[in-house]
C-alpha cells in the first residue's frame, strides 16, 4: 500500500522509519532522499520491514522530530541553494515552544533527548529540512496502542493533550524545527512537521486526536484495499499542502484601471490574509503611490456592528429562534424569512444557525447519549424492536414486532402510550415491521404478515388502511417498509416483489417501479425506504449491498455501495434515514451505521457488535430527528436483539448554548473579543480580510456599456442611454471575493467597506466546512468566495417591482469554494443597507438546484439573448456530482435567466437550461471553462458562444434562434480538438478575421486560446507540451491540429527574447482562402519550455494577440510562482510582428534598434528585422499573471505582487484602433 502511494507521487522526497527493537523508539531505515532518483532503495526499505515487537509510538515520533532538527553535518547552514537538496546539516540553538502563546526556549537535547537508531547505533543523519517553504510530513501506521513518555518540555503540550503521543504531535506541528532556515528577506518561517495516522486493524480515538493536533488526517484500514485507499488520500492531501500556494499564486494578483486609479488584489499564505489595494498612475501611465488598503480600512473600523452584511436564506419557511438551556424564558420572535436577509442572528434560518452552533472539527459527530428498553411485554419493554420513527416534536415511535404493538416515547425515552395488539379490528396490529410519519404527525405502519399499511393518528386512533394480499396494483405482497413524501403520497417497499409502489394520501394507486436484478432501478430484496426534504427517495437494496436514489416518479438518480466493510461499502444495508441537511444514514445488518452526503460521499461511521453503549446486535430500523438548535439532532436505532432503542446526538447540539453561535456571528462581523486566549478562543486572525486568491477586483462606476436604444432593447423612458445618463455620477465601488467567506464591496475613493455578502450555500454544519470553520482554532485553509464577480446592466424585473427596469446586476461565483452562484442588485450604492436586504439579493443557484453544476471556476457573462431574456452564461465548471443522468460527467453550457430565480425556485427549461456537449462521463469527468459570448450580426444580442473543456476541445454553441429549444452545439461536435492532455481553462479571445470576407451565414471569426491547467495539486509537476492556438471558424467543424499551420520559434540572439517565423505561411504556400482544400484554418504554437502553459486569458490589439505563459519552475528553491513569457504575435499567422510591438529594451522608445532582431533570408533573399514575439518575465515577484492593456501600455503584475509600484509596465506601439472606454462582451474588434 505504501509503495502504491509512492507510485502516484513525483517531485517529492521520502524516507522510511520503523519501530526499533533497541531504543524504545524509532529506527531510521532510509534517510529522506529524492523519490524519483531512489525508488529502488526506498521500495527495498519498505519491503524489508517486518512486523513484530511493541508499538513505541511516542518515542518514535520524538525521534523523528530529532531527525528533522538534524543529527550531524554543519551547524545552522540556513537555506540550501540547491533544489535537489535532501541533507542540510543540523540546527544548534534553542527551540521555541508555544511560539504563538507564551514562548519558552529549550535546548534541542531537552526537547528531543535521544536520536533514532540506524541499526544498533544512534543515527547521525543530517536534517532533511533544506528550504523555508518546504512542507514536512510523517505518516504513522500502527496496529497497536501508543506507549511511551514525552520529554519534560513536551508533556501536556496543549490543554486537551491527554496522551503523550498527542502532545508530541501537537508540538511538532507548532515548533519551528529549523530556526536557521528563514525566508529570503530574513523573516521567520515555521519549519514544522505534520502528522498523519493510520490505524491498521484498530480504531482509536487516540490516533484520530494525534492527527488532529498534528495538523494531518486520521484513517482506519482493515485490509490491503482500505490501506491503499488511506495512503492515496494522504498522498492527495500532502500534495494539496505542498503545491497549493504555488497553484493559487498564479491568480493572486489582478488589476483594473478606472480613470487614474488602479486596483489589484493580494494574499499571504502565512496567515491566510489578503487585501485590495488602490493605487494611482502617473502621467506616463505607470503605477505611482498607494491610495488605500482595504484590509487596513477594515481592521481600523471601530464598530463591527456597523458593517452592512447580507446573506441568503433558501428555506421556504422560518423556524423559531433558538433558546437552549433557558426553558423559562420565552424565545424571541424569529425574523427569519426566505430570500436576502441581514447577517444577524435573529434573521438566520435554523440550518444557518446550526452551522454557527457547530463545535470544532475535533469535537466529534454523533455520540451515544441514552438507551431504553429490555426484553419483555410491558410498557417500555420490547418483544423485538423492528423499526423506529420520529415526529415533528421529537417523539419516538417503535414497531414492537413480537408484541404486535406501536409504542410511543418522548425524545428522552419516557413512555407515553402504545396501541395495537393481536386481533382483527382496524386498530389491531399483526407483526409490524415498518414505520413512517407525515407532516401532520400521523403514523403509518407496514404489516408484513397481513400485507397492509395502516394509518393512525399520533394518539393511536385508527384512521384507515390500504393494500391487502395480492398482485394487483392496489394490493400488496409482503410490504416491509413505508414512507411519506411532502405531498402526502405513500411509498411502500414490497420486499418479495422487489419493487416500490406509490399511493396517494387517500390510498389510491399511483405508480410502481422495480424488478428483481442488479441493474439500475432493479432490486434484490429491498427492505427500507427514506424520503428527504427535497423528496428524493432512497432505497436500501439489501442483497445488492447498495443504496439507490430516485425522484418521486421513480426516475433513477444514482447509487452507491458494493459488498465489503470499507468506508462506503455495505454488508447487507438494512435501515436508511435522512436528516434536514440532506445527509443519508445507512444501518447495516452487521452492526454498523454509515453517514453519507446526498451524492453518496462517505462522511462518518460508528457502531460495532456487542451489548455495550454504542454497540448493536443486529440493528433494524433507524430514524433522525433534526430539531434545530433547541433540541438538537438525535439519531435513534432499533437495536433489535439487545431489545432496546439507542439514542445518539451531536455534541455541537446537545451541549452548546446559542451564545456560542451568536459569538461566531459577531466574529465573522469583525468582533475580536473571542480570539486566541480570549472568551471562546476562536481562531486568531492577523487581519479581518481573508486571502484573495482567484478573485480579481471589479470596478463598478458609471454605466459604460454601449447598449443601443431600440431593436430588442427598450426605448423612450426605458432607454439605456437615459439610464446611463441618470447614473453617470454613481459612486464607484470595488468588488472582490475573499476566502473569509465574503464578497466585499469597497468605496473606490476611500477603501471603506460598503457591502459584505456571505453566500447562503456556503453554510454547512459539516466538519471543516461552513462559516463556523473560519472560527476554528485548528483551521486549515479552504476556499469560500474564490472567484471574480461579473457586473453588467440588464433590463429585468426585480423583487420590489414586477415591471422591468435597468438594473446593474452582480453575478458572483464561489470558484474553488463551492458549486454556486449568486446575484446582487448593485444599481444604487446609497441603498447598501441591511434594511434593503430583500431587494439587494436577487437569488442564489447551486448544485442542489442542478447537480451538473461543478465548482464555479467559469466566470459568467451577462447578455441579452434572442428570446428577449437576459441571462448569465457560463460553463458548468469542474467536478460536478451528477452520477447517472444522461449527461453526467459531460462539459455543459449553462444559460441562467436573471429573472429565473426571483421566486427562489429553479425549473429547468423555464428558469435556466443546460446545453450538453456529449464529451465526458462519470468515469472521466469533463468540465466547461469560462465562455466567450459573441454577437455576430451587430445587434448587441448574444447569438454565439465559444468555450474550451478539460479534454482539449473547443466548442461553438449556436444561440441565434428566438426559440431556446433550438440552441445547441454547432455541428453536434467540437469546432476544434487538440490533444487530450491539453486542457483549456481560459476564456477564448474572439475577433473577426480581417483578411477574409464572410459568405452567407459564416461566422468568419478567429478564436485565440492557450492550453494548460494550474488548478489542483500536482499540476505544477506536469511537463506535457502545451500550445497556443489561433483557430478560424468558417462554419466548419471537426478541426484538428493537422488543419492548422504549425508555427515555430526561430533561433534568436537574445536569451530573454523570442521570435517566431513571420514567413511561415508563405514558405508553406498556404493561406486561409481554400481552407479544407489544402489551405489552413489557423495556426498553433507549441510552447518550448518544460511545463510552460497558458492559464490566463489572451488579449487582442491592433492585429496582434497578447498572452502570458507560466513556467512553474524557478531554479531558486521557494521562489514564488516560477517564471514565464509575455508573448505578442501576429493574430492571423502566429509570426513575429513585422515592426516592433513593444519596448523590449525598456529604453523608453519603440524602435528597430533595440526592440527588433535581424533574421537571415532564404537563399537569394534579403534578411530583415522583425519585432520580438516574446519577452521573458523577469521579476522578484514570481511569474506573470494575466495581461491587461490600457491605452498604449501593457500591465503585467507578478504572482507575488503586493504593491502597485511593483506592477510591470511595457510601452506598446501606439494603436490605430480608437479604443475608448471598457470593452464589453458584445464588441468584436474589426480591422
Amino acid at each position: 500500500a505504501a509503495i502504491a502511494l509512492l507510485e502516484s507521487l513525483a517531485k517529492v522526497r521520502v524516507g522510511v522509519g520503523s519501530f526499533s527493537r533497541y531504543n524504545f523508539g524509532g529506527e531510521l531505515d532510509q534517510e529522506v532522499v529524492d523519490l524519483d532518483s531512489n525508488r529502488t532503495a526506498i521500495y527495498r526499505a519498505i519491503r524489508s520491514l517486518r512486523p513484530g515487537g511493541g508499538t513505541p509510538l511516542v518515542g518514535t515520533l520524538q525521534h523523528m522530530g530529532r531527525y528533522f532538527v538534524g543529527l550531524g553535518g554543519p551547524a545552522n547552514p540556513g537555506n540550501h541553494g540547491s533544489a535537489s537538496c535532501t541533507k542540510n546539516g543540523q540546527y544548534r540553538g534553542p527551540l521555541t515552544l508555544h511560539p504563538d502563546q507564551r514562548p519558552r526556549n529549550f535546548s534541542v537535547s531537552k526537547v528531543f533527548p535521544s536520536a533514532p537508531n540506524k541499526g544498533r547505533s544512534p543515527a547521525r543523519a543530517q536534517s532533511p529540512i533544506c528550504h523555508w517553504c518546504q512542507k514536512n510530513f510523517i505518516i504513522l501506521l500502527t496496529d497497536g496502542w501508543g506507549w511511551g513518555s514525552a520529554s519534560a518540555p513536551l508533556r501536556n503540550y496543549c490543554p486537551t493533550c491527554y496522551h503523550p503521543l498527542i502532545s508530541v504531535a501537537a508540538a511538532l506541528n507548532d515548533i519551528d524545527l529549523r530556526p536557521d532556515v528563514d525566508k529570503f528577506d530574513g523573516s521567520e518561517a515555521k519549519n514544522n512537521l505534520v502528522t498523519y495516522t493510520i490505524g491498521f486493524h484498530t480504531s482509536q480515538s487516540l490516533l484520530k486526536e494525534t492527527a488532529n493536533k498534528g495538523g494531518g488526517l486520521y484513517f482506519e484500514a482493515d485490509n490491503e484495499t482500505e490501506l491503499k485507499a488511506a495512503f492515496a488520500r494522504i498522498g492527495a492531501d500532502i500534495l494539496a499542502h505542498a503545491s497549493g500556494s504555488a497553484a493559487a499564486a498564479t491568480f493572486s494578483t489582478s488589476m483594473l484601471k478606472t480613470g487614474t486609479d488602479i486596483y489589484f488584489t493580494t494574499f499571504n499564505t502565512e496567515h491566510w490574509t489578503g487585501d485590495v489595494i488602490a493605487g494611482t498612475l502617473d502621467g506616463n501611465g505607470r503605477p505611482d503611490r498607494k491610495k488605500w488598503s482595504a484590509a487596513e480600512q477594515l481592521d481600523s473600523a471601530s464598530d463591527p456592528n456597523g458593517r452592512v452584511m447580507l446573506t441568503w436564506n433558501s428555506e421556504a419557511g422560518a423556524s423559531a429562534a433558538l433558546c437552549p438551556g433557558k426553558p423559562a424564558k420565552k424565545a424571541p420572535k424569529s425574523k427569519a424569512r426566505p430570500g436576502g436577509i441581514p447577517f444577524r442572528w435573529d434573521f438566520l434560518s435554523t440550518i444557518q444557525q446550526q452551522d454557527l452552533l457547530k463545535q470544532s472539527a475535533s469535537s466529534g459527530n454523533f455520540v451515544f447519549e441514552h438507551k431504553w428498553g429490555r426484553s419483555g411485554s410491558g410498557s417500555g419493554s420490547f418483544g423485538l424492536p423492528f423499526d423506529v420513527a420520529t415526529d415533528r416534536n421529537g417523539n419516538v415511535y417503535v414497531a414492537d414486532y413480537n408484541n404486535h404493538l406501536v409504542q410511543k416515547f418522548d425524545i428522552n425515552g419516557n413512555f407515553l402510550l402504545q396501541w395495537g395488539g393481536l386481533g382483527s379490528a382496524g386498530s389491531n396490529l399483526h407483526y409490524p415491521v415498518g414505520l413512517a410519519t407525515d407532516n401532520d404527525d400521523n403514523v403509518y405502519v407496514a404489516q408484513h404478515a397481513t400485507h397492509t399499511i395502516k394509518k393512525f393518528s399520533s394518539a393511536g386512533t385508527f384512521l384507515g388502511s390500504l393494500g391487502g394480499y395480492g398482485m394487483e396494483d392496489d394490493q400488496l405482497y409482503y410490504p416491509f417498509d413505508v414512507a411519506v413524501d411532502s405531498s402526502g403520497n405513500i411509498y411502500v417497499v414490497e420486499l418479495q416483489n422487489h419493487r416500490i409502489k406509490v399511493f396517494d394520501s387517500a390510498g389510491r394507486f399511483l405508480r410502481k417501479w422495480g424488478t428483481k436484478g442488479k441493474g439500475n432501478s432493479q432490486f434484490w430484496h429491498p427492505n427500507r425506504i427514506a424520503i428527504d426534504q427535497g423528496d428524493n427517495v432512497y432505497i436500501s437494496d439489501y442483497v445488492n449491498h447498495r443504496i439507490q436514489k430516485f425522484d418521486t416518479n421513480g426516475q433513477f438518480l444514482g447509487k452507491w455501495g458494493t459488498y465489503g466493510s470499507g468506508d462506503g461499502q455495505f454488508r447487507y444495508p438494512y435501515g436508511v434515514a435522512t436528516d434536514g441537511s440532506g445527509n443519508v444514514y445507512v444501518a447495516e445488518y452487521f452492526n454498523r451505521v454509515q453517514k453519507f452526503d446526498a451524492a453518496g460521499n462517505f462522511l462518518e461511521k460508528w457502531g460495532s457488535t456487542g451489548s455495550g453503549d454504542g454497540q448493536f446486535r443486529y440493528l433494524r430500523g433507524i430514524a433522525v430527528y433534526d430539531g434545530g438548535a433547541c433540541k438538537g439532532s438525535s439519531f435513534f436505532v432499533a437495536d433489535a436483539y439487545n431489545y432496546r432503542i439507542q439514542k445518539f446526538s451531536t455534541p455541537s447540539r446537545s451541549a452548546v448554548s446559542a451564545d456560542i453561535g451568536k459569538a461566531r456571528l459577531e466574529y465573522l462581523r469583525g468582533d475580536r473579543s473571542n480570539e486566541g486566549k480570549k472568551g471562546y478562543q476562536f481562531r486568531e486572525r492577523e487581519s479581518l480580510m481573508g486571502d484573495i486568491i482567484h478573485s480579481s477586483a471589479v470596478y463598478v462606476g458609471a454605466p459604460t456599456l454601449k447598449w443601443p436604444d431600440g431593436g430588442k432593447f427598450p426605448i423612450g423612458a426605458n432607454a439605456y442611454s437615459r439610464f446611463a445618463r441618470d447614473q453617470k455620477s454613481r459612486r464607484g465601488v470595488v468588488m472582490a471575493g475573499a476566502n473569509d467567506g465574503v464578497l466585499h464591496g469597497f468605496a473606490a475613493d476611500s477603501g471603506k467597506e460598503l457591502l459584505a455578502y456571505l453566500p447562503g450555500s456556503l453554510f454547512s454544519a459539516a466538519a471543516s466546512e461552513g462559516y463556523h470553520y473560519l472560527t476554528d482554532s485548528d483551521y486549515s485553509h479552504r476556499y469560500y468566495v474564490d472567484g471574480t464577480p461579473t457586473v453588467a446592466d440588464a433590463f429585468i424585473r426585480s423583487h420590489f417591482s414586477s415591471a422591468e427596469s435597468w438594473r446593474s446586476v452582480l453575478v458572483g461565483i464561489e470558484g474553488a469554494g463551492g458549486r454556486g452562484l449568486f446575484a446582487l442588485d448593485v444599481t444604487n450604492p446609497s441603498k447598501f443597507d441591511e434594511s434593503n436586504a430583500g431587494d439587494l439579493v436577487l437569488w442564489e443557484f447551486n448544485s442542489s438546484d442542478d447537480q451538473h453544476l461543478g465548482y464555479t471556476l467559469a466566470r459568467p457573462t451577462v447578455a441579452l439573448l434572442p428570446n428577449g431574456r437576459w441571462a448569465a452564461i457560463f460553463g458548468n465548471g469542474y467536478q460536478h456530482t451528477a452520477m447517472v443522468t444522461p449527461t453526467a460527467g459531460q462539459a455543459e453550457l449553462f444559460v441562467l435567466y436573471l429573472d429565473g430565480g426571483l421566486d427562489r425556485k429553479w425549473t429547468e427549461k423555464k428558469d435556466y437550461l443546460r446545453i450538453p456537449t456529449g464529451a465526458g462521463s462519470p468515469a472521466k469527468r469533463n468540465g466547461l471553462a469560462t465562455p466567450a459570448v459573441i454577437d455576430t450580426d451587430g445587434d448587441q444580442v448574444a447569438d454565439r458562444v465559444y468555450a474550451g473543456d478539460l479534454q482539449g476541445n473547443l466548442w461553438a454553441f449556436d444561440l441565434s434562434s428566438d426559440n431556446q429549444d433550438d440552441w445547441a452545439v454547432v455541428h453536434g461536435g467540437p469546432l476544434f480538438s487538440g490533444k487530450a492532455d491539453q486542457p483549456i481553462t481560459v476564456r477564448p479571445e474572439v475577433v473577426r478575421h480581417r483578411a477574409m470576407v464572410a459568405k452567407g451565414n459564416q461566422p468568419n471569426l478567429m478564436i485565440f486560446f492557450g492550453t494548460g491547467q494550474y488548478l489542483v495539486a500536482g499540476d505544477n509537476t506536469s511537463r506535457d507540451v502545451q500550445t497556443f492556438y489561433g483557430v478560424w471558424d468558417r462554419a466548419d467543424g471537426g478541426l484538428h491540429r493537422s488543419d492548422l499551420v504549425e508555427q515555430v520559434f526561430l533561433k534568436g540572439k537574445h536569451a530573454d527574447g523570442r521570435i517566431t517565423d513571420p514567413d511561415r505561411w508563405q514558405n508553406l504556400k498556404v493561406d486561409y482562402k481554400q481552407a479544407g482544400s489544402g489551405d489552413r484554418y489557423g495556426w498553433y504554437l507549441d510552447l518550448p519550455d518544460a511545463g510552460e502553459r497558458v492559464v490566463t486569458d489572451a488579449r487582442y490589439r491592433d492585429g496582434l494577440v497578447f498572452f502570458n505563459t507560466l513556467v512553474p519552475s524557478d531554479p531558486r528553491p521557494c521562489a514564488a510562482g516560477g517564471t514565464g513569457w509575455m508573448m505578442s504575435v501576429d493574430a492571423f499567422t502566429g509570426g513575429s510582428p513585422i515592426t516592433p510591438a513593444f519596448d523590449f529594451d525598456e529604453n523608453g522608445a519603440i524602435d528597430a534598434d533595440g526592440d527588433a532582431e535581424y533574421i537571415e533570408g532564404k537563399p537569394g533573399k534579403k534578411g530583415k528585422r522583425i519585432g520580438y514575439a516574446g519577452k521573458k518575465y523577469i521579476s522578484k515577484k514570481g511569474a506573470p499573471a494575466g495581461v491587461s492593456i490600457i491605452g498604449d501600455n501593457r500591465y503585467t503584475p507578478g504572482t507575488g505582487t503586493d504593491e502597485a509600484s511593483e506592477i510591470g509596465v511595457d510601452a506598446l506601439q501606439p494603436t490605430s484602433e480608437p479604443l475608448t472606454g471598457r470593452l464589453s462582451w458584445e464588441q468584436l474588434l474589426r480591422e
